[in-house]
């Protein structure tokens, strides 16, 4: 999202995001793209959003909403990733 003002369109329970940051070291289900329902709010500006596998909160800077979908998004429509090894100190 690149305005905060955009948060006033999000509702609860219907509302579909899409990651535009890799969150990949918080936790591997979080590809760029992947999608999630936005079930509730954290703090001021970070939204609980449920993905397939796992629910997280995630600043609204990190994703953008999906137009013309709502619901919980299934297994098929996230993207395919394969982890990457990562070594000690690596960001």
């Amino acid at each position: 999202m690149q305005d905060r003002s955009e948060l006033g369109k999000i509702v609860f329970g219907e509302t579909r995001v899409v990651l535009t940051r890799d969150l990949t070291v918080m936790n591997p289900n979080l590809a760029l793209g992947s999608q999630g329902l936005v079930v509730g709010k954290l703090a001021n500006y970070t939204l609980k959003v449920a993905f397939p596998k796992v629910t997280v909160g995630v600043n609204w800077r990190d994703c953008d909403i999906v137009q013309g979908k709502t619901g919980m998004p299934t297994e098929a429509e996230q993207p395919r990733v394969i982890p990457k090894p990562r070594h000690m100190g690596e960001e």
